[in-house]
């Protein structure tokens, strides 16, 4: 990284701060992965990083070899995370570079939707790097702060590169072994439980069945006298599997409600489960006025047998109407946010794109360690 570190270093212990600036410059990178590998935050890391060099500048003189000035910082880097991690607050009296005014030439960057996917992003990597040891998470760290160069991170860290080179490769399996089991994990936990098979079984309409049954049980119960038990049978068994089917459906759209990716999907869902409902209602109504008919003996058993497979019929047909439109409606709600730049709800950002991105960068990664 850097050839001339010792002239700078005697520079700056001389009270020379252009040489001390180029030594910050030099090393920033290098302490701010550091405090990050020990701390897990962006923001905090800078702050201790600014305070580092602080107490270098201060302390240069007491360097006795300013050929190890790399790993005497960085030991201060981790010195002040490790206070930070212990309560210490960071006094953030210096400037960030967050305050910096920078010209951002693409609006776009500034998307909502863009900025919290870069935060969740941020916390994924660092669940990934929290989980190894740290001998093996510094040195990973260090590697992608300082260009890729081994020989960098082994002047930092007091070590070999044939070390820094091994301890490169066993982090990379640990974390491909812990993404292997994160995947695994949630792959198994959304799998669907005992419970989802009653559930489709409850949601398959069996009121057609019912009908057909309705109509060929009248025309055998004139000959036995049972058209009235017949009759409030199948009632009875279509009532039962509407309902179920309800609860069912419901249940259905629990699920969808709690998976939407955005908010106007989730409007959506609750607009359309109130237009089922109303529905559903209406469709008890009439059936309960034809039963009550029946039972009044305002209507006979022919003409019970029409209406009650007109109603069913009808029914079914709006029931499948509101799927179409339920299904279609849902897309398009998704494709409108999408364009419209609406944020996807935290619950259901997952790390897929980091785990793509991990992949597709993974090979590319060996090649550069053997590269260096």
């Amino acid at each position: 990284m850097v050839e001339n570190t010792a002239e700078s270093v005697r520079a700056a212990a001389l009270g020379d701060r252009e040489a001390f600036e180029t030594l910050v410059h030099d090393y920033a990178a290098m302490v701010s992965g550091i405090a990050y590998s020990t701390c897990g935050d962006f923001a905090l890391s800078e702050d201790i990083t600014q305070e580092a060099f602080i107490e270098a500048w201060k302390n240069l003189r007491s360097i006795q070899d300013p050929e190890k000035f790399p790993a005497w910082i960085c030991t201060i880097a981790r010195r002040g995370a490790v206070d930070a991690l212990r309560g210490k607050k960071s006094s953030r009296a210096y400037r960030s570079i967050d305050d910096l005014e920078i010209e951002v030439d693409d609006p776009k960057q500034l998307n909502p939707e863009a900025i919290l996917s870069i935060e969740q992003e941020r916390q994924w990597v660092w669940s990934l790097l929290a989980r190894l040891p740290e001998i093996y998470r510094e040195p990973m760290v260090l590697f992608y702060r300082c260009d890729e160069s081994t020989r960098d991170v082994a002047v930092a860290l007091g070590e070999s590169e044939s070390t820094i080179r091994q301890r490169l490769k066993r982090g990379r399996d640990l974390i491909r072994a812990e993404m292997a089991d994160c995947i695994r994990r949630t792959l198994v936990e959304t799998a669907p439980k005992g419970a989802f098979a009653a559930v489709v079984m409850a949601s398959v309409p069996a009121s057609t069945y019912a009908a057909g049954a309705t109509v060929s049980t009248v025309t055998a119960a004139k000959s036995s006298g049972l058209v009235g038990t017949v009759g409030s049978s199948a009632v009875a068994g279509s009532l039962i599997g509407s309902f179920v089917g309800l609860a069912g459906g419901l249940f259905g759209s629990w699920m969808s409600w709690k998976n939407c990716e955005y908010v106007s999907q989730q409007r959506f869902v609750v607009r359309q489960m109130v237009l089922y409902l109303i529905l559903m209602g209406i469709f008890c109504l009439l059936l309960a006025m034809l039963i009550a008919a029946r039972n009044q003996g305002q209507i006979g058993g022919d003409g019970y047998s029409g209406f009650y497979l007109f109603l069913m019929l009808g029914f079914q047909a709006l029931n499948f109407l509101w799927i179409w439109r339920t299904i279609v409606g849902y897309k398009k709600v998704a494709d409108r946010a999408r364009l419209q730049g609406e944020p996807i709800r935290l619950p259901v950002q997952g790390p897929r794109a980091l785990d793509a991105k991990l992949q597709a960068n993974e090979s590319s990664d060996e090649g550069s360690i053997d590269r260096a």
